[in-house]
């Protein structure tokens, strides 16, 4: 049987796994982690995939790198908000579930293809999903992705994958930044539908920019929040308040 772990780079565990360590308290601020060498081995993977998990702790400000000296668990900045845009994070895990709602090939439109940079009318994967709490709709996600003949992603990642991790599994590329814009809108008469609400309602749309190296963009993602059941939260803390 297939888990979310299957579809998630050996990087991103590597780096989820320490991370879990360092907010439980298992490691803490001024620790030194394991060498490149000790963690290849203890996880099974090359010096190089750890390089790029590590490389997403220091990118998270939960580690330092120093050149000679290795890796150490980073002091909290107190002063920086951190904004989990997993759902599990946003919603009650417990209540929480996902309804794939189709795939399709599809000519991008101009706003889109300008995020992504690319011309209009070039060929992109649409993934559509409906987030529900308690069963209830909550928000309606597009995905769109480059299209590339032949290696389409699989209902099961689309479902398990929070969006970076599906872009890195589609692409094979190290993921370097996501950018977030989140703003007020005005349910479309398409989206109160799906939404089971009133057109015109006021929501949430949530945009997510997946970048590579090179400042070149990898993937968009476009979420409708119904305003009154969907709730982000932000918090600054240290690790381990």
């Amino acid at each position: 049987m297939k888990t979310r772990e299957s579809f998630i780079p050996a990087y991103f565990q590597l780096a989820e796994d320490l991370k879990e360590k360092i907010l439980s308290g298992e490691l803490k601020p001024g620790d030194p982690l394991p060498s490149e060498t000790q963690l290849g081995e203890q996880y099974g993977i090359s010096k190089m995939t750890v390089r790029n998990g590590l490389r997403l702790l220091v990118q998270e400000g939960l580690i330092e790198s120093f050149r000679g000296k290795g890796s150490f668990v980073a002091h909290p900045k107190l002063n920086e908000l951190i904004l989990r845009l997993s759902a599990q994070d946003s919603i009650n895990s417990r209540a929480y579930d996902s309804k794939f709602l189709g795939i399709n090939v599809i000519s991008a439109e101009e706003e889109v293809a300008k995020k992504l940079q690319l011309k209009p009318k070039t060929k992109l994967l649409q993934f559509r999903r409906l987030l529900l709490f308690n069963q209830e709709p909550v928000a309606i996600e597009n995905r769109y992705l480059t299209y590339q003949r032949g290696q389409p992603l699989v209902e099961q990642e689309i479902k398990y994958a929070d969006f970076p991790e599906a872009v890195a599994k589609h692409t094979g590329i190290i993921i370097e930044r996501n950018h977030v814009t989140i703003s007020a809108v005005l349910l479309s008469p398409h989206d109160a539908e799906i939404l089971e609400t009133s057109e015109g309602g006021a929501a949430l749309k949530i945009e997510q920019l997946v970048y590579g190296a090179e400042n070149n963009p990898l993937g968009l993602s476009i979420m409708v929040c119904h305003g009154e059941k969907y709730h982000l939260v932000a918090s600054t803390k240290s690790f381990f308040s």
